[in-house]
């Protein structure tokens, strides 16, 4: 089992800017079973194995209080005229100038997990207000180019979504999918199954 002995306790010993990310009376430990599928949008055009693996994902199917998993993400973008990129940053409360979130990655646990389970915290649009109006103008065509032009409001994350913080993750954990470009909402429909 991936992280057997994970424990709220291990919860405290994180960074506190990992733990802020979540709402922190929704916090728990959850247990993941082998063959989990888990996504994340991410930053980068490098093939998928050369990322490292990072600790913050969200469940591809539904599961517990998240009703939608990747394909309500998808959906909802869809609903709100958007590509999947601007709903994911609004919902799962990515700050602009943190990731660009132009990939979607897909992987799957080989083995149980046990993983962090809560909400996350809202954020603002930027983690830090420029103080030059050059700052600010680099802001606005940051967001923009991010956004695929949608209007991100000043807070985000404010609807509940839930995430997945699992420490300690390893490539020989998982199997991964193909890398799809966030902003490629086609694309995204076939990896779906819903073109």
């Amino acid at each position: 089992m991936i992280n057997e002995t994970l424990s709220m306790a291990d919860f405290g010993r994180l960074p506190d800017s990992h733990q802020s990310a979540f709402l922190v009376p929704s916090v728990r430990v959850e247990t993941l079973p082998k063959d989990f599928m888990l996504f994340k949008l991410t930053a980068g055009k490098a093939q998928a194995t050369q990322w490292g693996i990072s600790p913050w994902w969200s469940p591809v199917k539904p599961f517990k209080e998240d009703y939608e998993g990747a394909l309500g993400r998808y959906q909802q973008a869809k609903l709100n005229g958007i590509d999947m990129s601007a709903m994911v940053r609004f919902m799962s409360a990515v700050c602009i100038d943190w990731n660009d979130l132009d990939n979607f990655v897909q992987i799957k646990l080989k083995a149980e997990c046990r993983a962090f389970w809560g909400l996350f915290a809202p954020q603002k649009k930027l983690s830090a207000t420029p103080a030059t109006a050059s700052g600010r103008a680099a802001a606005r065509a940051k967001e923009i180019s991010v956004s695929g032009g949608a209007q991100l409001p000043p807070d985000l994350g404010v609807l509940e979504a839930w995430q997945l913080y699992v420490p300690n993750l390893k490539e020989s954990d998982i199997s991964r999918s193909g890398v799809i470009p966030a902003h490629d909402m086609h694309a995204l429909a076939m990896h779906f199954g819903v073109a």
